[in-house]
């Protein structure tokens, strides 16, 4: 490349996604720049780190002979794009700050203990199997999922929907008196067929595949949305 206007990419090579944008009007010695000395310190932490492996980041044109008037927002369209694509990138700007300023809530154990039971959803299928005392097929219908779903969590395989272990991992914590409480407490339908104690509630649940699925996915999305509420309005009160 000559002295031309572009827009270039910095990509991992370990997983072929972007981690920085720039811009540049004297061609590709900038990009190649980042390699030996970027004036970004996160570019040159993550160099660093891929030197380490005998890797170095590959360098995309994404796009070139831009009208210099134009270069600044070609630059901020980009970054735009691969930041919702990829996550944060090493740009920096407001969005690295307001990961410093409102730190997770999260600590270190929390995050193994996650990543052990993530992996291991044949364990927590267990749980839920004693605690509830349902069949596969009951517990299918809990889930709001298919019987070949089941399957792979009882095998613990990890291929499977991200929603479906969370499910899975939710209501190895909440047990079935939590739902039936759920229950009574928002349902006005308390005539005919319709179960007013715990054990017609649990009958009604093995017999009746939609209204278990109704009422666990009811208290599934009410407690999810009341945690992630909690979630955000601690994680605003640390960035005070």
């Amino acid at each position: 490349m000559n002295n031309t206007n572009l827009i270039y990419g910095l990509r991992d090579p370990r997983n072929d996604v972007y981690k920085y944008i720039g811009k540049t009007t004297i061609g590709n010695g900038r990009p190649l720049s980042h390699l030996i000395k970027s004036h970004n310190h996160h570019v040159n932490d993550w160099v660093i780190e891929l030197s380490k492996l005998s890797l170095t980041p590959f360098v995309d044109i994404i796009e070139k002979d831009i009208p210099l008037d134009d270069l600044a927002t070609v630059e901020k369209r980009y970054i735009s794009h691969y930041s919702a694509l990829y996550g944060q990138l090493f740009n920096g700007g407001i969005h690295i700050n307001e990961c410093i300023n409102s730190p997770s809530i999260l600590d270190s154990t929390q995050i193994d203990n996650t990543i052990t039971t993530l992996l291991n959803p044949g364990e927590v299928y267990k749980i839920v199997k004693i605690s509830t005392g349902f069949s596969d097929d009951n517990i299918s219908n809990m889930l709001n999922v298919g019987r070949k779903t089941v399957y792979n969590l009882k095998k613990g395989n990890t291929a499977v929907t991200l929603d479906t272990v969370i499910r899975l991992i939710f209501f190895s914590k909440y047990n079935t008196k939590d739902v039936f409480n759920f229950y009574i407490e928002n349902s006005n339908e308390f005539v005919g067929v319709w179960p007013d104690t715990y054990e017609e509630f649990i009958n009604k649940c093995l017999s009746d595949r939609m209204f278990i699925k109704v009422w666990f996915d009811r208290f599934y999305r009410n407690t999810i949305s009341i945690n992630k509420v909690v979630y955000k309005n601690r994680s605003k009160r640390r960035s005070l």
